[in-house]
């Protein structure tokens, strides 16, 4: 009899039988994977720019909807790093569905004049965003194109591995609807009780270390 079949015999005898070798695990990631969500509501889809190493991420509205801004936290595992954008400087990049800017400056166009626009990336690598039409004498938009874009890479010290679900989670999302009353330079009642933000559904796809 053989070395190993007595062994085994003698593992058996003992009541224990051979242990199974370890799995091997996934090489480690350089990149990133997403799938679009199958929603056809509000949705993160990925741009056509994207490579692996930088995904970037579009928000897009039903189709048909018409809103005058929208923003939206989303917290994402630690191997996911946000982008920030060096012509905004925030993690956020406008993609031109909302007019940002007053419609009729008292001194003419300033092309310093501030928009609602901004994001940060806060405690626990959560991604907070918005954008928004500030005049109200501007009509609401189609939203069902692109209307801002976000970017993620893997995290420099990212030890993920090659399949790894790294999917991020809406915490938040509000959007600044269509109707917020008819427009008065003294302000009205109407104004005041329709000029709030309003819960929607974002569909965040599938994310996976590549």
């Amino acid at each position: 009899m053989s070395r190993t079949l007595l062994l085994a015999a003698a593992l058996v005898a003992c009541g224990r039988a051979p242990e199974a070798p370890p799995t091997p695990r996934a090489p480690m990631a350089t990149g990133l994977d997403y799938q679009d969500p199958a929603s056809s509501g509000w949705r993160l889809v990925r741009d056509p720019a994207s490579t692996k190493a930088r995904l970037l991420l579009n928000l897009v509205g039903p189709a048909g909807l018409k809103t005058r801004g929208v923003g939206f936290n989303l917290k994402a595992p630690p191997a996911l790093h946000f982008i920030y954008f060096d012509e905004t400087g925030f993690p956020i990049r406008d993609l031109g569905v909302y007019d940002l800017k007053n419609s009729a400056p008292r001194a003419g166009p300033d092309p310093l004049e501030p928009v609602l626009l901004a994001g940060a990336v806060q405690k626990e690598n959560k991604l907070t965003v918005g954008i928004f039409q500030k005049d109200r004498r501007v009509t609401a938009k189609h939203s069902g194109a692109p209307v801002l874009q976000i970017a993620l890479e893997l995290a420099a010290a990212a030890q993920a591995h090659v399949g790894d679900d790294l999917t991020p989670v809406v915490a938040k999302s509000k959007l600044l609807p269509d109707d917020i009353g008819a427009f008065d330079a003294g302000g009205t009642l109407e104004m005041v009780a329709k000029g709030h933000l309003s819960d929607f559904t974002l569909a965040v796809g599938a994310l996976h270390a590549d």
